[in-house]
């Protein structure tokens, strides 16, 4: 089916895309599930929200199992491998198997259930597979669990392995050497037919390949070479779903999930500004690895498919990595640091709002129902509102500068400063603002500066500019009161230094006292910029009171 430059394969834009990485299993319900609670805690949900397409994983963490009977050689179900006794390991997969093996000798088939009520929802409906994984190992990377497959226990010469891996830092390669070379052919193929056989299996409106989950697809120092397999991948990709769109009378849909950079890209062997110059793909997802990056810029993508139908619906994660325990205010007891929390609705609005004035096509939620499970969040309740930048204009934000987080540096850059020693001399942080609070005037309630500090005392002065101007510290620390045992929260008024839409910088510098700098430093882990308003969009919500009893 001919290309159309000008209108693009799409029958319609996408303001929010959700996405299942559970395989349907419905880890988080004990078995067996009705089919009834399998659209319920998929779907279900997501009605009437902006949510237009609807993302499944065609197994759980899906590599090499599927949550469907496979006829691909090299890939197995994940009921016949538990009932083949392979090692379960753990409860979570216990229950995905269980809950498949349930519908599936009841007759019903879990992704036609799903894609059926998402439909009858209006909402589209796309599968996904991950490229790489290390989920169906251990932490030893030694025991393969019930999401691996015998096809991948008996070709080791498939991997990365621990000299491919070698050159990377200890941490990276002990997990890339687990994954495995799409230099080998038979690990392209498998991928390909998995994605036609899917594709054949159900009416999907679209496909998708997730680099990011996890990323690694070749030896050290290989990337540049194989990148033209990857490409080819994605043509012969391309070209299957022309064909079974032709058959089917309807154009298919092609989304490609990949880091947040073009830079990363590249060094991961992925030439993904070549697929959408060619018209390879039709959605263009960068996105972080698990830890969500909270200052990537979407600027760079949207001018890379600004001449072209592709779409970039700029992806986000599940949680961050901080240093905070518990929030604002509260007392730190451990130390440990950093620790991964769920991204919070203000951060999320934050987020999104900066996306759209960049100028992307859509947001993208990584693993949706998962923030349930793991976090104890369900984000559902944002999906009546990021997907409009208007509808989050005057909604509460939080905006936060980027931690280290020495995650996947052979395609995300670790270009970030925090956490960040502080002595006299000035460390200048950049920070991306959407709101235009110039012209939201009354409505704004506050405008916050909070730094989180390791080892303050009393007696440390610490200076902070923002946009060259000095701001007043609300809480600072005083002589005879309690004294925070490890870690402090230092908020900031920028009501008399307004921000402006757009870039903005922060100086923070520190004077202390000798003796204790000698010994111990004084760190800024976390730096967060709160924004609320009086009034948010929204339901009106008169103040108690303020309205006559009638």
């Amino acid at each position: 089916m001919a290309f159309d430059k000008n209108k693009g394969r799409l029958a319609r834009d996408y303001r929010i895309t959700w996405v299942d990485d559970g395989g349907l299993g419905v880890s988080g319900v004990n078995p067996p599930v009705s089919p009834e609670r399998l659209c319920h805690w998929v779907v279900d949900g997501l009605a009437d929200t902006q949510v237009d397409a609807l993302v499944c994983t065609v197994g759980n963490c899906a590599g090499y199992t599927t949550s469907y009977p496979s006829q691909v050689e090299g890939v197995e179900f994940i009921v016949d491998r538990l009932e083949a006794g392979a090692i379960v390991g753990g409860a979570q997969l216990w229950r995905t198997a269980e809950n498949l093996r349930a519908l599936w000798a009841g007759g019903h088939d879990p992704y036609q259930l799903v894609r059926d009520e998402a439909k009858r929802l209006g909402i589209d409906f796309w599968l996904q597979l991950r490229m790489n994984d290390w989920h169906h190992f251990d932490e030893s990377g030694k025991t393969m669990r019930l999401i691996g497959s015998q096809w991948y226990e008996q070709h080791p010469e498939y991997l990365i392995g621990e000299d491919g891996a070698a050159g990377w830092p200890e941490e990276l390669a002990s997990s890339l050497r687990w994954f495995q070379d799409y230099a080998h052919e038979a690990v392209r193929r498998l991928r390909f037919e998995m994605a036609a056989e899917a594709v054949e299996r159900y009416d999907v409106d679209g496909w998708e390949y997730d680099f990011v989950r996890c990323p690694g697809l070749f030896r050290h120092g290989e990337e540049r070479t194989g990148a033209p397999l990857i490409t080819t991948l994605i043509r012969d990709t391309r070209t299957m779903l022309d064909e079974v769109g032709k058959q089917r009378g309807k154009q298919l849909g092609m989304a490609v999930r990949v880091p947040n950079s073009i830079e990363g890209c590249t060094m991961l062997g992925l030439d993904v500004v070549e697929w959408i110059e060619d018209g390879l793909v039709d959605i263009v997802v960068p996105c972080s690895f698990f830890a969500q990056h909270t200052d990537e810029d979407a600027a760079e993508w949207v001018a890379a498919a600004a001449d072209s139908p592709v779409r970039i619906h700029f992806g986000m994660d599940e949680g961050y990595q901080t240093g905070a325990v518990l929030g604002l205010g509260a007392p730190y007891y451990q130390v440990r640091d950093p620790l991964m929390q769920a991204l919070t609705p203000e951060m999320v609005r934050g987020l999104a709002a900066r996306h759209w004035r960049a100028g992307v096509d859509g947001i993208y939620l990584f693993n949706g129902p998962g923030s349930l499970t793991t976090y104890g969040v369900d984000r559902r309740e944002l999906l009546d509102q990021i997907g409009s930048a208007l509808r989050i204009e005057h909604m509460d934000k939080r905006y936060a500068v980027m931690r280290r987080t020495g995650s996947f540096p052979n395609c995300y850059p670790q270009q970030h400063q925090l956490p960040s020693e502080l002595t006299d001399q000035p460390t200048v942080f950049a920070i991306d603002v959407a709101d235009d609070l110039a012209t939201a005037g009354a409505r704004v309630r506050h405008v916050h500066l909070e730094l989180l500090l390791s080892e303050l005392t009393h007696i440390d002065e610490v200076h902070v500019t923002v946009n060259g101007r000095t701001v007043p510290c609300l809480n600072p620390l005083e002589p005879g009161s309690p004294a925070p045992d490890f870690k402090s929260w230092l908020v900031f008024d920028l009501a008399e230094a307004p921000l402006v839409q757009g870039a903005n910088e922060v100086t923070v510098s520190a004077t202390r006292l000798p003796r204790l700098a000698d010994e111990c430093a004084l760190v800024l882990s976390d730096l967060e910029l709160s924004v609320a308003y009086k009034y948010p969009n929204g339901p009106f919500r008169p103040p108690p009171g303020s309205l006559p009893r009638t």
